[in-house]
C-alpha cells in the first residue's frame, strides 16, 4: 500500500505542480465561459430593442407602459412611444431611431386589426410585447377578479401516472446539472485520461518503466497511476465547480436568471459519484490500451476514438429527456461511458427508484473494479514489450488461461 501511495503521489505532483496544468485548468472554463457569453451576447443583441411607434386612432391606449426590465446584461425590453399622426414616426423609422410603427385604426374594436409599418418584418419579440401592451390597455378600468394572477399564468407541475411528482416545468433548470456533469466528464476523459495514456506509453517508449518496476510491482504501479490521476481529476472538479460558484455569485445581480435556479445538492452529489466511478473505469481502460501500445502516436489516435462513446448521450439528449424511463435511456445508464449524463438527465426528468439508482451504481462499481484489475494484469504482461505490439485480445486470453 505504501508503494501505491508513493506512485500516486509522484503521478499527482508531476501533473499538478506544473504551470502547464494550472494554465490549462483555468483556460478550459474561461474558454467555455467566453464563447458562451459571446454567443449569448450576440443572440441578445441580434434582437432589435429600438422603440416602436404607436399611432392610436382608436383611443384605446390610456395606460403607461410597464417597463419591467430588471437591468440585466441581456435585458430586451421594448419601449412603445405614442404619436398623434403618422408623419413623425415615419420620419423616425426612416432615420433609424424607431424600428417601425403601428397604426391602431378607429375600427379596431370591431375587427382587432392593426397595421405595422417598417422596413423589416415584425419580430416575435415585438408581437409578444405589443400584444401584452394593447391587452393591458383594453382591460384598463375593467373589474376582473384575480387579474394579476391570470396575467402571470399557471404554475405547471409535471406528475407521472403513478402519482410521483417528476419535476417543475422549468426545463432549462433541470438540464443544467446533468449537462454540466456530462461536460465535466468529457473534459476529464480528454484531459486527465489522455495524460494517463500518454504517460504510460511515453514511459514504455523511453524505457523509464524498467527502472520504476525495480522497486514496485506492476499492480502497484498501475493502481498508483490511476489513483494519482483520480486525484488530478478531483482537483480539476473542485477548481471548476469553485469557479462556477464564484462566477454565479459575482454576476447574480446582472444575470437575473441565476436567481431562479434551484440546485438539489443531493442530486448533484449523486451525479458527481457516478462521474468519478465512470472516470475510474475509463482511466483503467486507457491504461489497458496504453499497455498494448509502443508509440505515442498510437495513443493519440485512441483518444480520438474515445470521443464517440463519451458523446453518445449528447447525441441522444432529446430522446433521453422525452423517455427517461424508456429502454434506451435505461440501457445507457448501465454503460460507464454514457452513465454520468444519462443518469443525470433521468433523475432530472423523472423519479428514478432508489433501488435502481443503487443497482446502477453497483454495476458501475463492478465494471470499474474489473477494469482496474484487468489494467494491472495488462500492465504486467504488456508494459515490458518494447518492440512488439501486444494484442489486447491475446493479452486477455493469456490471463484467462492463467486464471
Amino acid at each position: 500500500m505504501n508503494n501505491i501511495l508513493k506512485v500516486a503521489k509522484n503521478e499527482y505532483t508531476q501533473h499538478v505542480f506544473t504551470k502547464k496544468f494550472w494554465v490549462a485548468l483555468m483556460a478550459v472554463p474561461l474558454i467555455f465561459i467566453f464563447f458562451g457569453a459571446i454567443s449569448a451576447f450576440v443572440g441578445a443583441k441580434s434582437v432589435d430593442t429600438r422603440p416602436i411607434g404607436i399611432v392610436d386612432q382608436a383611443g384605446i391606449i390610456t395606460q403607461t407602459q410597464k417597463l419591467d426590465g430588471k437591468g440585466g446584461l441581456f435585458d430586451m425590453t421594448i419601449e412603445f412611444q405614442g404619436f398623434k399622426d403618422e408623419n413623425a414616426p415615419k420620419v423616425a423609422t426612416e432615420a433609424g431611431s424607431l424600428q417601425g410603427y403601428v397604426v391602431i385604426p378607429e375600427g379596431y374594436a370591431e375587427n382587432h386589426t392593426l397595421t405595422w409599418y417598417g422596413n423589416k418584418q415584425m419580430t416575435p419579440e415585438v408581437q409578444k410585447a405589443l400584444s401584452g401592451f394593447i391587452g393591458q390597455n383594453l382591460m384598463a378600468g375593467l373589474t376582473i377578479p384575480n387579474k394579476e394572477r391570470i396575467e402571470a399564468g399557471s404554475v405547471i407541475r409535471i406528475e407521472s401516472l403513478d402519482g410521483s411528482v417528476q419535476s417543475s416545468g422549468d426545463s432549462w433548470q433541470r438540464i443544467l446539472i446533468p449537462a454540466i456533469t456530462g461536460l465535466l466528464y468529457f473534459i476529464l476523459v480528454m484531459g486527465s485520461g489522455n495524460y494517463l495514456l500518454q504517460s504510460l506509453v511515453g514511459e514504455k517508449e523511453n524505457r523509464t518503466i524498467e527502472i520504476m518496476l525495480t522497486s514496485v510491482t506492476p499492480n502497484e504501479m498501475m493502481a498508483g497511476k490511476i489513483i494519482g490521476n483520480i486525484g488530478v481529476a478531483i482537483t480539476q472538479l473542485v477548481s471548476w465547480v469553485g469557479l462556477i460558484l464564484i462566477g454565479a455569485l459575482a454576476f447574480r445581480s446582472k444575470l437575473t436568471f441565476l436567481s431562479a435556479i434551484e440546485i438539489s445538492w443531493a442530486t448533484m452529489g449523486i451525479n458527481l459519484v457516478f462521474l468519478m466511478v465512470s472516470f475510474i473505469f475509463t482511466a483503467s481502460l486507457l491504461a489497458i490500451l496504453g499497455a498494448t501500445m509502443t508509440e505515442t502516436q498510437e495513443a493519440q489516435s485512441v483518444m480520438g476514438l474515445m470521443v464517440f462513446p463519451v458523446m453518445i448521450p449528447f447525441y441522444f439528449f432529446v430522446v433521453i429527456m422525452n423517455a427517461p424511463n424508456g429502454l434506451f435511456a435505461r440501457v445507457l445508464s448501465y454503460i460507464p461511458f454514457s452513465n454520468p449524463l444519462t443518469m443525470g438527465l433521468r433523475m432530472a426528468f423523472t423519479k428514478v427508484a432508489t433501488w435502481e439508482i443503487l443497482l446502477v451504481l453497483a454495476v458501475q462499481v463492478v465494471f470499474a473494479g474489473l477494469m482496474l484489475w484487468l489494467a494491472g494484469k495488462a500492465f504486467k504482461v504488456g508494459m515490458l514489450q518494447f518492440e512488439k505490439k501486444v494484442s489486447l485480445i491475446s493479452l486477455l486470453k493469456k490471463e484467462a488461461r492463467n486464471a
